[in-house]
């Protein structure tokens, strides 16, 4: 190392955080293009293992922050995140001689980092588009003069680089959620199963489910979020329909917990190396159906259900869709997964994987759902599940809302309803608003209480202590959103508001709920 044009040395300040300790440095631009690298996430074998954390390179907006970069009032104060000592092949380099050092000056306690020059050893985790953007820069003096400020991890396991990735930018618009629930259970052999969290493991069995040619039968009918996803698949078939990663890792977490993130962060209190485990969340009150399946880990039970399950879906439901049906899009997997749920909570058997699912969902394997009552939200979600659930005699028509018990007669006596030509979207808009706010709702068990994360603001969270305060709150969100898409037309306003019933709406709504409520000892 006396050769001090082949090393960068540049002062580091430490930063001690529970991840783990990372470094703190302030570099040029071009001395950073020289030793670091960053890509696109993509599959590389037909096992769906992946590689790389970042998106697909966004030549417009590269374009647009390459010319904020030229500006007279550019900043860049927040940090790029890098992972030094990998190489862009993805492996950690062993090399003493190119590998990213730091040393300690004993008097002081400062720090120094050593970064072999030219050598692209450093991972770019976060800070992707800011790097690239270069790339169209014109300006030389902006590669020399202009310093920007990294935090560097030395040595960061793949899966952690994917996780600091999901972790900064899932709640972000520009990053699509599959992708970041992808990197959640990215490379999942880097860690015991025991070990993996509610997320981690819906996401592994979403891809087993994937690529599972002899049982699956949803068997390339998963959108998955990487680049070169057709490597998967020798045969493309651009006629099979599919659902998003998210609406299937969404749907397998509702069987094991009724609060990921939750179960996550209680996790997370322990590294996987030392001790991280499901039974760390086995004294938590959740009245998700799989819940003692996944701590125990009894993996292939839960999967043989789902093998189970959906190919009876297969059998009396998709394989006789057509086009239009809903059965098979987004909203009927997720009614599908509902009705999973209710099955699984009202039998309550120690073997899920022996109940006969194909006896009880029979009677709805007349259900038309390409019906025009149904649709692509979140009331056609509801719908689906409502009509399956009253066919199978598991939920009584008089808990329907008053306005659809009609059609849902119609529905189960095989005919097609007579759903009005005009769409009343003022009370569709305003169902559709109750259900979103139900489910952003924490159960809490534990205490007997409610709370809302109100329009995803964590700062701003309603705590209900008994069921009238939800409904009245649920009420108030369903007057709010009917009002908002009211026509203009005075009288035909105030008639549509003398004959809209909110309390039924929100009573119908909460039926779905009915499980959590007695659980947390309201009734209602």
């Amino acid at each position: 190392m006396d050769n001090k044009i082949n090393y960068l040395e540049i002062p580091a300040l430490k930063v001690k955080q529970p991840l783990g300790d990372f470094y703190v440095i302030s570099i040029s631009a071009r001395q950073l293009l020289d030793v670091s690298f960053s890509e696109p996430m993509k599959y590389i074998d037909n096992s769906g293992n992946v590689k790389g954390s970042q998106r697909p390179k966004d030549v417009k907006r590269l374009k647009e922050i390459a010319t904020y970069i030229e500006s007279v009032e550019m900043a860049f104060p927040n940090s790029i995140i890098l992972a030094a000592n990998y190489t862009e092949n993805g492996e950690l380099s062993k090399d003493k001689s190119e590998r990213w050092k730091i040393v300690e000056n004993i008097d002081d306690k400062s720090f120094k980092l050593i970064i072999p020059n030219k050598q692209k050893l450093a991972a770019v985790i976060d800070g992707q588009h800011r790097l690239n953007a270069f790339e169209f820069v014109t300006r030389e003096d902006r590669f020399n003069d202009l310093q920007l400020v990294c935090s560097v991890y030395f040595d960061l396991p793949n899966s952690y680089q994917a996780f600091l990735f999901a972790t900064i930018n899932s709640n972000q618009k520009k990053v699509d959620r599959s992708l970041a629930l992808e990197l959640f259970g990215y490379n999942v052999d880097d860690e015991s199963e025991k070990a993996w969290t509610p997320e981690k493991f819906s996401v592994f069995l979403s891809r087993k489910l994937n690529i599972d040619v002899e049982y699956s039968p949803l068997y390339e009918h998963i959108k998955v979020a990487p680049l070169n996803s057709e490597i998967l698949f020798e045969k493309k078939d651009n006629t099979k329909w599919v659902v998003s990663t998210a609406t299937i890792v969404d749907g397998i977490c509702s069987l094991i917990s009724s609060n990921a993130k939750r179960d996550r962060v209680l996790m997370q209190q322990k590294s996987f190396l030392s001790g991280r485990n499901r039974e760390m969340i086995k004294d938590i009150k959740d009245i998700s159906p799989l819940r003692t399946s996944f701590i125990t880990n009894q993996d292939k039970t839960i999967y043989d259900v789902l093998i189970k399950y959906f190919n009876v879906v297969k059998e009396l439901f998709w394989d006789k869709a057509i086009y239009k049906s809903y059965i098979n899009k987004t909203v009927g997997i997720q009614a599908s997964f509902d009705i999973l749920k209710l099955i699984l909570i009202k039998e309550k058997s120690n073997t899920p994987d022996n109940i006969d699912f194909k006896e009880i969902l029979i009677p709805a394997s007349n259900i038309d759902f390409s019906d025009k009552f149904f649709q692509a939200s979140g009331i056609g979600r509801s719908r689906i599940k409502n009509s399956i659930s009253i066919a199978i005699n598991f939920t009584s028509l008089d808990k329907i809302k008053k306005r659809d018990i009609p059609f849902y007669e119609q529905l189960l006596s095989s005919k097609p309803t007579n759903t009005p030509t005009e769409k009343f979207i003022w009370e569709d808009e305003a169902e559709n608003a109750v259900l979103s706010t139900l489910e952003l709702l924490e159960w809490n068990y534990d205490n007997n209480t409610v709370s809302l994360l109100e329009f995803h603001d964590y700062e701003k969270i309603i705590t209900f202590q008994k069921y009238d305060d939800l409904f009245l709150k649920l009420i108030e969100v369903a007057e709010i959103n009917f009002a908002a898409y009211l026509p203009s037309d005075d009288e035909f306003s105030e008639l549509q508001k003398e004959n809209f019933d909110s309390e039924d709406l929100v009573r119908s709504c909460l039926n779905d709920y009915s499980e959590n409520l007695i659980k947390i000892g309201w009734s209602n």
